[in-house]
């Protein structure tokens, strides 16, 4: 079954009934409790879920929403797994394992994780700028890329060590409640983790409630700017797969409906077993049309439906 996630119209909606009341109108019946999501809207959701009219399949960390240091503010990026402070990596945790809780009162079954980043100075926007332009067979195009990954190279080991304790310690957590966590590829090279880092996430987690969490659109992206090959993380990584999130790309601009991009999904439908959580992640301007379009189209495609 397709699920969507809340990220296309939560910011639109105050109430829990008529965001769920949009999503049905478009053929879909389960969905993914995206990032930062209320903590009411969640609670909401939850009785919906008890009273049969809805299926939650998946929360995206944080959700709900979570509670924040002083003069932070909500973003994808607050609060990393991979924090190098130990006090605030510690934080992260438990507000992950709210997720991880809150998973498993609303009866989904998996979280998906971002595991951090590597905190250099970012030089794949100027990459996906020239990518964009066409220059991605340029003497200076291959330079700005080998130096953002000796960059890379020189500075993650801390990260990495600190995003593999979190996990480890919310892989107890998840075993506990019956959840699974999906460790999911990133957009930009220098966040956690690359394709390589996957596997030893895999192999330090050693846990069978940690698997793996493909996006579509950021493998397409990775590899239209030369970083890595899309098929090669399912490749390696299918027998760990959880889940999928579905979207379509032109270039580096990614989060749009189906049909309405680059990506051919048919190169795709082998590794969509049915036993896998398909995920619709649209960002907002992608219409109704669209979606109800693409759903349709990839129902035909795989069998599956909302």
């Amino acid at each position: 079954m397709f699920s969507i996630s809340t990220v296309w119209n939560a910011w639109r909606h105050r109430k829990a009934s008529s965001l769920v009341e949009e999503l049905e109108g478009l053929g879909f019946h389960h969905l993914e409790l995206s990032f930062g999501l209320p903590a009411e809207m969640v609670r909401d959701i939850g009785e919906m879920v008890r009273e049969g009219r809805i299926k939650v399949t998946s929360l995206h960390n944080y959700c709900p929403a979570p509670v924040l240091r002083k003069g932070k503010t909500l973003s994808h990026a607050v609060l990393p797994l991979s924090n190098p402070d130990e006090e605030e990596r510690r934080w992260a945790v438990r507000q992950t394992m709210g997720t991880i809780s809150a998973a498993q009162e609303v009866g989904a079954s998996a979280v998906v994780l971002h595991l951090g980043k590597v905190p250099i100075h970012p030089i794949s926007p100027k990459l996906m700028v020239m990518a964009e332009n066409g220059e991605t067979g340029t003497g200076r195009y291959h330079r700005l890329k080998m130096k953002l990954w000796r960059r890379r190279e020189a500075k993650k080991g801390l990260y990495l060590e600190q995003a593999a304790r979190s996990l480890r310690e919310l892989a107890r957590k998840a075993e506990e409640l019956g959840v699974r966590l999906g460790i999911e590829n990133r957009y930009y090279p220098e966040e956690i983790p690359s394709l390589e880092e996957i596997g030893w996430f895999l192999e330090w987690a050693d846990s069978p409630a940690v698997g793996y969490w493909h996006d579509l659109g950021h493998a397409a992206v990775k590899e239209n700017i030369g970083w890595e090959h899309h098929e090669e993380y399912l490749k390696r990584y299918g027998p760990n797969l959880i889940g999928v999130h579905i979207h379509d790309v032109t270039i580096t601009r990614d989060h749009k409906a189906p049909l309405q991009g680059e990506l051919d999904f048919t190169r795709f439908t082998e590794y969509l077993r049915d036993d896998l959580l398909k995920v619709f992640e649209l960002h907002a301007n992608a219409t109704a049309d669209e979606i109800k379009n693409s759903l349709d189209y990839l129902s035909r495609l795989t069998g599956d439906s909302g």
